[in-house]
């Protein structure tokens, strides 16, 4: 079947000249046509992110095996950070391992503070929380986290605390994780303690 183009009045079909140097491909319009639909149809569905798996509902408490009891975070210089992040301050996080508390009950304990490095702030929020290790491989937050708004350094009086009641002494892996905020500047810093074998459990 031949099919006629209409431009400007003229009756023209496909393959013929119109003007000079231009020519009309039927075939070419309609796969035109089509990406503009496409196109269009895609911008109405956004994509939609891939699940999230679920920690094994069968995972137990279990030791934290050799490759696991590292800290899973680095150190970064100034030059490899965003000029965002050059812009701001970035305070160090840094945390003991996680132990047993001499006060009873038996209980993990962990604590957390910080160092200025290039901040000027006086104080520091800092926020801490311990993790168990499960036979799944993951870490699990556990117990009662701990908040303090300090003066860098450390010690005694300077630092935020996190404590989960052992439920068994079965020997566990355990870890903190450190967020720092310093008080009225802007920057942040965090810190992964590396994972300790200690003879508390919470399942």
């Amino acid at each position: 079947m031949t099919v006629i183009v209409t431009v400007s009045n003229t009756a023209v079909r496909p393959g013929e000249m119109v003007g000079v140097g231009m020519f009309l491909f039927l075939p070419k319009l309609v796969l035109a046509a089509g990406a503009v639909g496409a196109l269009l149809a895609a911008s109405q569905y956004p994509a939609i992110a891939a699940p999230v798996p679920a920690h094994s509902r069968a995972a137990v408490p279990a030791p934290a095996p050799a490759g696991a009891m590292k800290s899973i975070y680095g150190t970064s210089s100034a030059t490899s950070l965003g000029l965002a992040q050059r812009r701001s301050c970035s305070p160090t996080a840094k945390g003991d391992y996680v132990h047993i508390s001499s006060t009873a009950p038996q209980t993990a304990s962990g604590h957390g503070w910080w160092l200025r490095n290039n901040c000027t702030a006086a104080k520091a929020t800092v926020e801490i929380v311990l993790q168990e290790y499960f036979s799944d491989g993951s870490w699990r937050s556990r117990g009662q986290g701990g908040q303090a708004t300090v003066y860098p350094g450390g010690g005694s009086g300077n630092r935020a605390n996190a404590r989960a009641v052992c439920q068994t002494k079965s020997v566990t892996g355990w870890r903190s994780v450190v967020h720092v905020y310093p008080v009225g500047e802007s920057g942040s810093g965090s810190t992964t303690t590396a994972g300790q074998d200690i003879a508390c459990r919470v399942p």
